[in-house]
Parts: C-alpha cells; sequence; structure tokens
C-alpha cells in the first residue's frame, strides 16, 4: 500500500497566501485546498479555521522590515540626500507589497478592533518609525542634519512613501500616469533636506 503524501505546511501556506491576495478575505478553504493539492480536512488538521489560516499566511509579509535592515550602517555613509533616496526607493518596493495585505487584514479585525498583526507589543509600523527615528538621531549627532525632532523626521519619510504608494494605485485605477518614481523621491528628499540641512550659518563660523 503507497504510503500517504506528506505536504508541508509551507506549501499550504504559500497557496493560501496566493489565493487570498487574488480574492481576498472572501476566499474559501475549499479554493485553498484545491491550490495546495489536498483535501479541506487536510488544511483543517493543520489551522483550526479559515481565520487562522489566513493569519498563517499574511503574518509573515506583514511583519517583515526588510528596507529597515541595514539602516543603523547607513548613518555617516555617503551622500545623505543618496542614502535617503535609495532607502525610500526600498521603502516603496515594500508598500507597493505591504498595501493590498493591509487592506484585507483590516477586513477581518480581531476584538481590539486593530488587526492581529497589529494587536501586538511593539507591531511592525512603529518598529520601523523607531528605527527610522534612530537613523536620524545618529545623522544629527554627526552633523549631517540640523537639530530637529528625529521622529517628525522618521513620520514625514514615511507618511510620503506611504502617500506615493496610495496615489499610485488610485491614479492607475483612473488610468491616469503617477508622478515618475524617481521624480518624486529627489523632490521630496531634498525638500527634507532643505528643511533639517545643517545650518549654513552655523557650519561657517
Amino acid at each position: 500500500m503507497p504510503r500517504p503524501i506528506s505536504i508541508k505546511d509551507e506549501t499550504i501556506i504559500d497557496a493560501a497566501r496566493a489565493v487570498f491576495l487574488e480574492r481576498g478575505f472572501a476566499a474559501t478553504t475549499a479554493e485553498v485546498a484545491e491550490r495546495a493539492g489536498v483535501s479541506e480536512g487536510t488544511l483543517f488538521n493543520r489551522f483550526r479555521n479559515k481565520t487562522e489560516l489566513f493569519h498563517a499566511a499574511m503574518r509573515p509579509q506583514l511583519e517583515a522590515l526588510d528596507w529597515t535592515a541595514d539602516l543603523g550602517e547607513r548613518a555617516g555613509r555617503g551622500d545623505i540626500r543618496e542614502q535617503l533616496i535609495e532607502l525610500a526607493a526600498a521603502a516603496v518596493d515594500f508598500m507597493r507589497k505591504l498595501m493590498p495585505l493591509m487592506m484585507m487584514s483590516w477586513s477581518n479585525i480581531g476584538t481590539s478592533g486593530l488587526p492581529d498583526v497589529l494587536n501586538q507589543p511593539n507591531p511592525p509600523p512603529l518598529r520601523a518609525l523607531k528605527q527610522l527615528a534612530a537613523y536620524f538621531e545618529a545623522e544629527i549627532r554627526l552633523g549631517r542634519l540640523r537639530r530637529v525632532d528625529p521622529e517628525i523626521l522618521a513620520r514625514i519619510f514615511m507618511g510620503s512613501v506611504q502617500q506615493y504608494v496610495f496615489f499610485e494605485v488610485v491614479m492607475k485605477a483612473r488610468d491616469e500616469l503617477p508622478l515618475p518614481l524617481p521624480t518624486y523621491l529627489r523632490s521630496v528628499i531634498a525638500v527634507l533636506i532643505d528643511g533639517c540641512g545643517p545650518d549654513r550659518a552655523s557650519s561657517a563660523e
């Protein structure tokens, strides 16, 4: 008698993520099972219900903060404008993947009124904000930025990235071309640097 085929949880989770991204939370466990090549019974042997499967499929993607991984090494290196443009471009790539996942997560909130990934100590968006603020603080200490509140700088930076991705989606839905990303990022960083760059009068003394 042939041995039953063993399927890894990761295979089911990958199939679930693909189905949820295509169909949203309205996707059924039957659709996930078909994509994974297993029975619904196998799904429920691994995951208690669709909500648990959804969280298992989406949480790693929502928690990933690869674009902030090397922030501690960026301070003081190279031209600060180019550093920030490169960092912002990586953040835009991340937000493009994150936005549809967050929209689905908000459609399936927990008892706290928040998506599961946000209902935890130090959730991913707050971690990113703290890491960015620490980076800006380091650049301020090095004299490459004027002394301003680093959290404000971090909020401006993150907000500009999120705003671009949001309007990119809205404008494409209306068959309009969004502002080219390189143009947008260079302009935003120029405004940020010009607004909080080193004070020239102080530097000249």
